[in-house]
């Protein structure tokens, strides 16, 4: 049975401060908003490339971070999946923000359509902020290294 509630965030803050990122809560409340609010906009087809891109952005620092250390073949445990999972739903989700929703979609259904440059300007967005977070979990890893180094 997993963690609920704020324990769960707690959790995943915790998890997320070792791996670097800083500040881990307000990470840890991004990467949920990320993955339940792009999740739900994705699978009712609602809000052009928003919903992909926001999974697209999620996912690409999950495939860095949490899964390519462990190489291609996910080696046993939740921490020790490899990239084999990741990759296809990072490229899905980059899929679904490029081509559309489809007919199937509520933005079909509401006949609502998006500019062209919407997709490129959230897509992007979607990247600088991942660019952002793996430069403080860089300088982070950077700090804590120069510490250990001073220590020793």
């Amino acid at each position: 049975m997993g963690m609920k509630g704020m324990a769960a965030v707690r959790g995943t803050s915790g998890y997320f401060s070792s791996l670097g990122f800083w500040p881990p809560m307000f990470w840890a409340l991004v990467s949920i908003v990320a993955e339940i609010g792009g999740g739900l906009l994705m699978i009712l087809g609602l809000g052009g490339p928003i919903g992909a891109g926001i999974v697209f952005g999620d996912m690409v620092i999950v495939t860095i971070v949490a899964h390519w250390p462990a190489g291609f073949w996910a080696g046993g445990g939740k921490q020790m999946a490899g990239v084999e999972f990741p990759i296809p739903l990072t490229a899905g989700a980059l899929a679904v923000a490029l081509i559309g929703n489809g007919g199937w979609s509520v933005d079909a259904a509401l006949d609502l359509t998006y500019p062209a440059e919407l997709t490129a300007a959230w897509l992007a967005l979607m990247l600088a902020g991942d660019a952002v977070l793996l430069a403080i979990r860089a300088a982070r890893r950077a700090k804590v290294g120069q510490s250990q180094q001073r220590t020793e």
